[in-house]
């Protein structure tokens, strides 16, 4: 569950993101440099002659110290308090000295800033099976220290939560090292063949140790119950209400919510579930691909070493066969043998072979032309000129046959003309061409207003619908159902 104050704005952060931050920064140092050895009320002509040892500050006033004070008491950053001793006139109280302290987030946050600036030289983070063993050691004494007084089982707690959170964090930060673009870099060196063999040495320690330690911690896990778990945190709960602290309420809700899903990272961190794999196993997988790596490397380094040993042998004894040779021709001849042709074209194409067989040799198998063609811009390619044929002879059969073709069909079409129309109701048996044309006719007429049309031989037509009888068309493929119309022919 989120707290409300997860969603507001920290303030007190903002000095540092600031057009003054290069002013702001120096006076928070200053300040809790101060609070570092105990001295926490501090006046601003203290900080002021501070300030003054920097070039930075070469032309900075106290009026200047005045105002970027102001604007850290505004932005919580300082609490201010006044100093009223000896004050007798009303003037002296208008001038009186205001001193300045950190405030407590303040203090925080330069804290961490500090904690980032040394980073790199904090991060001695390492691999050793001995903090295993610890936890494992603290772990053992659940049973004895539960029932014991509150304030016992508080520092076994703190204890063992620490342990467990310098193992963690331990373990990540040293394999981590070891995926960053300067370890990369480091194991591709020669320099790294001397480090390889101790740090194989010293992670296969690790793995020895935590297998040897890890099955403890899980079945020493397994056979702690949550009811015993809740029983113990609430007894420390009940020891760090009695600490005596000022402005801090602590939330029992929230206070063991918080251990008890602590308690659960610890527990998943070691044992896995048909869901998920334990952290502990997947530093073991993650330490051995390390290990492989490692070789890998060490392995490949060697190799280079030794392939450019053998290539300047190979080198030196090619030297001596040119030196060695008779004449020019001589030498030119060992020139094609050992480095080849100087100046050639490869040209590839996609070819129809006469064989798939992959042992045949080009000169086994027939040459294949290739038209090269120049790649000038102006190239253009020759156009073959060539005569026009005479095609009116098939132009004249085509027509000739054609015509023949409308006349038949035109006789066809005229043998269903009855006294000049078509009854649909009245026709015999008929082919699918009659059918399709009669059925064109009807649609172009019904198209038009006037229920009107041509036929493709010139004759004109009325289309009339007799009565709502439907008739049936009987054709030669099959039956077809229809309006009781008539074509009348003028």
């Amino acid at each position: 569950m989120l707290s409300p104050n997860v969603f507001k704005q920290i303030e007190e952060v903002k000095y540092l993101t600031v057009e003054n931050t290069w002013r702001y920064r120096p006076i928070i140092r200053i300040l809790y440099k101060h609070h570092e050895c105990y001295k926490y009320w501090v006046y601003k002509e203290e900080i002021y002659e501070e300030l003054k040892k920097y070039k930075e500050f070469k032309d900075y006033t106290l009026e200047n110290l005045r105002y970027d004070l102001d604007y850290l008491v505004e932005n919580k950053n300082l609490i201010t308090l006044q100093d009223t001793k000896n004050i007798k006139t009303i003037e002296e109280f208008k001038n009186r000295q205001f001193q300045y302290q950190l405030s407590q987030y303040t203090i925080e946050i330069e804290r961490m800033i500090m904690h980032l600036e040394n980073i790199s030289l904090q991060n001695q983070a390492s691999l050793e099976a001995s903090l295993v063993e610890s936890f494992e050691e603290k772990l053992e004494k659940f049973f004895d220290i539960k029932d014991k007084d509150a304030k016992t089982v508080y520092n076994w707690w703190i204890s063992i939560s620490d342990d467990f959170k310098k193992l963690n964090e331990n373990y990540q930060d040293y394999i981590k090292s070891f995926y960053s673009p300067k370890a990369e870099e480091l194991m591709q060196t020669t320099e790294f063949l001397i480090y390889k063999e101790n740090l194989i040495k010293y992670l296969r320690e690790f793995i020895k140790g935590i297998q040897s330690n890890s099955s403890k911690i899980e079945k020493r896990l397994k056979s702690i119950n949550e009811d015993e778990v809740k029983y113990v945190i609430q007894k420390v709960f009940e020891y760090e209400k009695t600490i005596p602290r000022m402005d801090f309420d602590i939330k029992e809700d929230e206070y063991l919510e918080t251990n008890i899903e602590r308690w659960k990272s610890v527990f998943d961190w070691f044992i896995s579930n048909s869901n998920r794999i334990s952290d502990c196993e997947k530093i073991l997988d993650i330490t051995n691909e390390i290990i492989m790596k490692t070789t890998r490397y060490a392995s490949q380094i060697s190799e280079r070493r030794n392939s450019s040993a053998n290539r300047k042998m190979e080198y030196r004894k090619l030297l001596e066969l040119f030196y060695c040779s008779k004449d020019l021709d001589e030498a030119n001849i060992l020139s094609a043998v050992t480095i080849g042709i100087f100046n050639m074209r490869h040209i590839r194409g996609n070819t129809i072979r006469e064989t798939e067989s992959i042992y045949s040799s080009i000169y086994e198998e027939s040459p294949h032309e290739y038209i090269l063609k120049p790649k000038n811009r102006k190239y253009r390619e020759r156009i073959i000129k060539t005569p026009m044929k005479d095609k009116s002879a098939i132009k004249e059969e085509l027509k000739r046959e054609i015509e023949e073709r409308i006349k038949m069909e035109k006789e066809i079409m005229e043998s269903l003309i009855h006294a000049g129309k078509i009854e649909f109701k009245s026709l015999p048996i008929i082919t699918s061409f009659q059918r399709n044309t009669l059925l064109r006719w009807l649609s172009r007429a019904n198209n038009n207003k006037s229920k009107k049309s041509k036929t493709e031989y010139g004759r004109d037509y009325e289309a009339i619908l007799l009565d709502d009888e439907n008739i049936t068309l009987e054709c030669e493929d099959g039956t077809l159902v229809m309006p009781n119309f008539i074509l009348k022919f003028y």
